[in-house]
């Protein structure tokens, strides 16, 4: 029983099931019959699952953790644009590992007062990956 709820919920809250306005709230409902019952496992089986990006795809990588929200390859948004991030680091030993301490730790005063906020969820590995290849841009 508290399975069938969950999944129930689950899938109304996935199909929007919910009126988006209050005018669709009040509206009078449409002509069509009623959907046959189905089970509601088997609904959730055939939902499309988005694949898990690996390491081998920084670009994935890095927009499953975010950071394309805030930065872009070429073009400065809310934080600096990726090949100005490599040309300031160009040559510098050490920008690797404290790139990586960055993006875990988040950091502020670099590239002006807009604050990076701190995403320690990639592991090390995946922090190496992203930076690496943040460095890797001409």
């Amino acid at each position: 029983m508290k399975k069938s709820l969950i999944s129930a919920i689950m899938v109304s809250a996935l199909c929007g099931c919910q009126p988006d306005t209050p005018a669709q709230q009040t509206a009078a409902p449409t002509a069509q019959p009623p959907a046959p019952a189905a089970p509601v496992e088997a609904d959730v089986a055939k939902a499309p699952v988005a694949p898990v990006p690996t390491a081998d795809d920084p670009l994935a990588l890095a927009k499953s953790y975010g950071c394309l929200v805030c930065h872009t390859i070429d073009k400065k948004t809310i934080g600096p644009a990726w090949k100005d991030v490599a040309a300031k680091y160009r040559g510098d030993k050490g920008a690797e590992a404290r790139l990586m301490d960055k993006v875990a730790k988040g950091g502020s005063g670099v590239w002006g007062n807009v604050m990076m906020p701190p995403n320690p969820k990639p592991s090390e590995a995946e922090r190496r990956k992203l930076v690496r290849f943040v460095l890797s841009l001409n």
